[in-house]
């Protein structure tokens, strides 16, 4: 057996050396043909993995999404939930094994761009009215097949702070015409009741202060701070001098969001004019001092 085996080697290494003979004696090439084999290969690209579509509406948010869960609907049908661009993850986030982590750098970096685009999307501060907004990322399955888009999505809330609600018109464009999703007038007791800004009411919902670094454990130990810049907003709401008399003019009531939002990145805190005992029967947005004057007693 070992004799034969020999025999079949030798056969080969021959049949080799006879193809490298027979490659010598090739009649020259075409000119535009260089027999080279290893040159002029166009390198393999980065593998690009399924993307979501922009421009369609969901029923259904997952933090994490793969094809086989991206269930997209018109717009002008039944959706919880709009999206509003789409955002691709960069330098060493996109090269990680595995998608961003909730709290991560990359993250926040992502939660902003879609706070500003959500924001050109709707045409105001989405803040300012009954809106939130939220990011799905590429499940395992398609981050490892090259998936390194985010997904930011914009929803209409049934209240402030509420659940999305159920809609089958876009969202693009709202806050630029009079909307029933803006904050507008309440009659302010132990809750915000909203009603119209012709009828009697104590409280008026006046703009956003960022808190910027600020950090959600020390918002309840920080209210002296809070009411202070927020009186500065209702000043520039109403158009008064934001000095130390506006402590005499109007009362603050603030909210903020959810500890999990905070952390992800919206650090805004929504400002209101408060009257107390004392109601308007009209907005006082550009009122001045005759709508809101200087109460010393």
């Amino acid at each position: 057996m070992r004799r034969g085996m020999s025999r079949v080697v030798a056969g080969l290494l021959l049949g080799a050396v006879t193809l490298l003979a027979a490659t010598a004696c090739t009649p020259e090439l075409p000119k535009h043909i260089d027999g080279n084999l290893t040159d002029q290969w166009p390198a393999m690209a980065a593998p690009k993995g399924w993307e979501p579509d922009a421009d369609m509406c969901l029923k259904v948010l997952n933090d994490y999404m793969s094809r086989s869960m991206y269930d997209p609907v018109a717009c002008d049908r039944g959706h919880n939930y709009e999206i509003v661009a789409i955002g691709q993850f960069t330098g060493a986030a996109a090269e990680a094994a595995e998608a961003p982590q909730a709290g991560s750098a990359a993250m926040r970096t992502a939660w902003s761009d879609c706070d500003k685009k959500a924001t050109a999307f709707v045409g105001g501060d989405w803040r300012g009215g009954m809106l939130s907004i939220g990011l799905s990322l590429p499940a395992s399955i398609s981050w490892t097949g090259g998936s390194r888009w985010y997904v930011c999505v914009l929803s209409a809330l049934e209240r402030p702070y509420g659940d999305p609600t159920l809609r089958s018109i876009s969202l693009k464009g709202e806050f630029t015409k009079n909307s029933s999703l803006k904050y507008g007038c309440y009659q302010y007791g132990d809750t915000l009741v909203a009603i119209d800004c012709k009828k009697s009411h104590n409280t008026e919902f006046a703009g956003i202060w960022n808190a910027g670094s600020l950090a959600y454990a020390k918002l309840n130990s920080s209210q002296d701070k809070i009411a202070s810049e927020c009186r500065k907003v209702i000043a520039k709401y109403v158009k008064v001098p934001a000095d130390g008399n506006m402590k005499y003019r109007t009362g603050v009531v603030w909210d903020w969001p959810s500890e999990a939002d905070w952390n992800a990145g919206d650090r805004g805190v929504r400002c209101h004019i408060w009257l107390d005992k004392k109601k308007v029967t009209r907005s006082l947005k550009g009122a001045g001092n005759g709508g809101l004057p200087i109460n010393y007693a």
